[in-house]
């Protein structure tokens, strides 16, 4: 007995032990990318040396489309004969970047484009980062102030920071919407109604509320959905959806086929797929099957109503797996899942094998992004999304119990 006593203290402190390296660990991994964005911003902000990478880059598209809505109207956004000039004189990139949005994204940029540029991006960034800290604050918080640490120093960060992106705003939409959907049904559907900003990571929220039984939420998220495009048409007009429509086969063939300038910082299955030298009809068929399988283990998980922690991760998981187009800065909403599945963990202990699956989904954004500014790897974040969906599905069917 005492020995089995021993034995339970020894492994005790070792856990507690682990949990500060970890924690340790990723106090270090938050301050690097605190620091390296921070020399980068110095460098090219107050340096002015246009050889550093810009904070920011393609925040310089948001704030070229806001203005161009603003004097010539919004389905010139659409046009690169108005929108290159602009945004060339931000941005010191060689390469063109259109714009792939809906108006409904329009809506939430274009009153940047009423003030100067920088003031504009530090006004966006503080704005969708401090509603990202707020909900993932909230989300986490019981969990161990170790995992917390590794939640907030996720490496994420640097990739959706540094070109100053939308995943911070989305990705709080989507954990809203999580969080509230059990005690705030219609609040939680307007939460998923705010992805019509970048629609496709809506795309398996239906299929999820569906097979949740979740009506209410559902009912919710396609009446404001429907209220935020009309809202978008009153002020834009239909012209610019039939220019967003016009234009989106265009940007898919250039960029998702055939963009091998962009290939490298796409972590998706399609991806993968072209990079290991498919041609692109037969990248898309492993990319169907991919998602038409990540989508039926989505609805499995979500018609178990199995714990709701392996839900959430579930949907937040399948998102990414059923894109054919997301950039590396995207793998932010990975962020969602881990915490899922750490919390999960207070239920079912994670097997070693499940520890491996989570860690290397909390590396694979410092993988994309390497592999994105250096020019080099292979975009494999989707191989890790398959192991964490999977990982989750075989977890659904366990039953629950308090972890030791």
């Amino acid at each position: 007995m005492a020995g089995w006593a021993m034995g339970t203290v020894h492994r005790s402190g070792g856990r507690a032990a682990d949990a500060r390296r970890l924690g340790t660990y990723a106090a270090v991994v938050f301050a690097l990318q605190i620091v390296i964005l921070a020399v980068w911003a110095f460098r090219y902000y107050g340096l002015h040396d246009r050889a550093s990478p810009m904070v920011g880059s393609d925040f310089a598209v948001f704030w070229t489309a806001a203005r161009v809505a603003i004097e010539h109207g919004a389905a010139a956004v659409f046009s690169p004969r108005v929108m290159q000039p602009i945004e060339a004189a931000l941005r010191p990139l060689a390469d063109f970047t259109p714009w792939p949005y809906p108006p409904t994204f329009l809506l939430v940029i274009i009153p940047f484009g009423l003030v100067p540029f920088v003031a504009a991006l530090v006004m966006f960034g503080v704005l969708q980062i401090a509603c990202y800290i707020a909900v993932m604050a909230r989300l986490v918080r019981p969990l161990d102030g170790q995992l917390r640490i590794a939640i907030a120093a996720f490496p994420g960060l640097i990739g959706a920071a540094l070109p100053m992106q939308n995943a911070f705003l989305t990705v709080a939409a989507a954990a809203a919407a999580l969080m509230l959907l059990e005690s705030s049904p219609v609040v939680a559907g307007a939460c998923i109604a705010v992805l019509v900003v970048k629609p496709q990571f809506g795309i398996l929220f239906p299929l999820a509320l569906v097979c949740g039984r979740h009506w209410k939420a559902l009912i919710s998220a396609g009446v404001f959905s429907a209220g935020i495009v009309a809202v978008s048409v009153a002020a834009f007009g239909v012209r610019a959806w039939a220019a967003f429509f016009a234009f989106m086969p265009e940007f898919h063939r250039n960029v998702v086929e055939y963009g091998d300038t962009f290939r490298r910082g796409m972590p998706s299955t399609m991806s993968l797929a072209r990079a290991a030298g498919l041609p692109v009809g037969s990248a898309y068929v492993v990319h169907v099957v991919v998602a038409i399988l990540a989508a039926a283990a989505v609805a499995c998980v979500w018609m178990r109503r199995t714990r709701f922690e392996l839900r959430a991760a579930a949907v937040a998981a399948g998102t990414l797996l059923v894109q054919p187009y997301y950039m590396y800065y995207d793998l932010l909403w990975l962020v969602l899942p881990i915490a899922y599945l750490m919390l999960d963990a207070r239920h079912v202990r994670l097997r070693r094998s499940e520890v491996v699956v989570v860690v290397l989904a909390w590396v694979a954004p410092a993988q994309a992004f390497i592999a994105t500014i250096t020019g080099t790897g292979w975009p494999v974040a989707s191989v890790i999304l398959i192991a964490v969906l999977a990982m989750i599905v075989r977890r659904s069917g366990a039953p629950a119990r308090v972890a030791a």
